[in-house]
């Protein structure tokens, strides 16, 4: 059975500076605010940055430590965004000093690189060439 109208929605991070955040997505991937509320009680403050059509990020305010991370964790490990090329991607990121931590050809050939954002999270950056075994068209199913 399927469900109507599934798809993927967001992740979200609690974040140490929200300000520092968002500009650093909004530099590094050319994301954009498209939602914030204040804190109203005993919910909290939180905004969504957005990539593409949909495809977001929801930060939380108020992150104060780091999780240490035990051998072998169960749970979030990254969040992946696709892109067209790599290399360029890298040279961008480059002029913010930011470098990658791996950078390798995946089991199904597409192209990968790991970088973290300022509260540490892990971010893989992928380039999925048409010869790659998980390709998908991204025109298909867009009607003109």
């Amino acid at each position: 059975m399927t469900i109507a109208g599934l798809r993927f929605g967001h992740v979200a991070f609690k974040v140490a500076n929200p300000e520092r955040s968002v500009r650093w997505y909004a530099d590094a991937f050319g994301a954009k605010k498209i939602y914030h509320v204040e804190a109203q009680g005993d919910r909290p403050e939180l905004m969504f940055l957005e990539f593409a059509n949909g495809q977001c990020i929801e930060l939380f305010p108020g992150g104060k430590n780091m999780l240490a991370s035990p051998p072998d964790p169960i749970g979030y490990i990254h969040f992946c965004l696709v892109l067209d090329n790599l290399e360029q991607a890298l040279e961008h990121l480059a002029k913010m000093n930011i470098k990658p931590e791996r950078k390798f050809i995946g089991r199904a050939k597409q192209r990968i690189a790991f970088v973290s954002d300022p509260d540490g999270n892990s971010i893989e950056l992928m380039e999925i060439p048409p010869e790659s075994e998980i390709y998908r068209d991204p025109t298909a199913g867009i009607i003109q």
